[in-house]
């Protein structure tokens, strides 16, 4: 299966530094994540939500990741992306628990889509790959320009 990130070119490792230091939706700072999408465009979307229009970083890049089909994957049991207090109680449980590489959860921004958090601390990650990585660029349109 393959999965899909943006994030500052510095920042591609896939170690989980970023979720670990900052949090994310679905873990408390202290435990690290790494947070991809099903498709690239919802990557995009999910960034946007986050970002300051007026101050886009210029080294973004693209990650396309390949997650093994045998590795373990479980999934969130609700269709939609339940409140931040939910996400980091099941998230910080899940990741804690060691007990699967990765959690298909519903997307916030566009509940009918998936994103996949990996675990980087599962004993399946290292069999997690970069299979591609390039410059990513928001259409100025985007952002009335």
């Amino acid at each position: 299966m393959f999965v899909y990130r943006i994030c500052c070119a510095p920042h591609s490792a896939l170690d989980g530094e970023g979720a670990r230091l900052f949090g994310g939706r679905w873990n408390s700072p202290g435990l690290p994540a790494i947070y991809t999408s099903s498709h690239l465009s919802l990557a995009a979307l999910e960034l946007l939500v986050h970002l300051n229009f007026d101050n886009l970083p210029a080294d973004l890049v693209w990650l396309k990741i390949e997650v093994p089909e045998t590795g373990s994957m479980e999934t969130f049991p609700a269709s939609s992306a339940p409140s931040e207090k939910e996400s980091f109680r099941f998230g910080d449980a899940w990741l804690s628990s060691g007990r699967s590489l990765a959690l298909v959860v519903p997307s916030a921004v566009i509940s009918v889509e998936r994103n996949l958090i990996l675990n980087p601390r599962h004993p399946q990650m290292p069999l997690v790959k970069t299979v591609e990585l390039a410059p990513f660029q928001f259409d100025k349109r985007l952002f009335g320009s």
